[in-house]
């Protein structure tokens, strides 16, 4: 979502998650990810019992949030929900063009455009790399987590790559027309190709 922002940001949209961490941990994550957007601690899971995204079914942490998103109308209007998305699980996510796309939809934009990051493989398998060596430190396999059948940020890696793949495959055949492919930097580094797709009558 980082490398999304300031595309949400120019739709007026302002940008806040919230996690069952505590503050600390919070304010760790944006920082060693270099997040510009603010992340809400919910340590009790009140927020997400009060939007109906709590997992009821999680036996190891009573009180825990599925992934979700929120598209919520300003207070003149009566910050009510103007779309939502209830993922099952933790591998059930929204691809940040299709949240663009609700948000332009939202706002009546007839001319809409998307933009979805494909990364390259070598920017797949660099990005794992970088989880298994301080500073991240992240890469825990099943065994070492104690919880049979966890996801391990490899496979949550080469999963996100593959969501890219299947949200631009979405998008050929629902109408959007490809405007542009150039390629993803971070500095002088490209680290994958952005689609940008356009269509009229949203």
């Amino acid at each position: 979502m980082r490398q999304h922002y300031w595309e949400l940001r120019g739709l007026g949209i302002e940008l806040v998650a919230a996690a069952n961490d505590t503050p600390e941990t919070n304010r760790d994550l944006r920082e060693r990810y270099d997040l510009p957007f603010m992340i809400l601690s919910d340590e009790n899971a009140n927020v997400a019992e009060a939007y109906g995204s709590l997992h009821e079914n999680d036996s190891t942490r009573p009180r825990i949030s599925r992934v979700s998103m929120f598209i919520i109308r300003p207070a003149d209007e009566g910050s009510t929900i103007a779309w939502e998305y209830v993922g099952p699980t933790s591998r059930h996510r929204v691809a940040p063009s299709r949240l663009s796309q609700e948000i332009q939809t939202y706002l009546g934009m007839r001319h809409q455009t998307v933009s979805v990051i494909v990364p390259s493989a070598w920017q797949v398998e660099r990005v794992i790399a970088g989880f298994q060596d301080p500073p991240f430190g992240l890469y825990r396999t099943p065994a070492e987590i104690n919880e049979p059948g966890v996801m391990v940020y490899r496979d949550y890696m080469r999963e996100l790559a593959m969501q890219a793949h299947g949200e631009v495959f979405r998008l050929q055949s629902s109408g959007w027309t490809l405007a542009a492919v150039p390629p993803e930097m971070e500095g002088d580094i490209a680290v994958g190709q952005r689609y940008v797709f356009t269509r009229d009558g949203g």
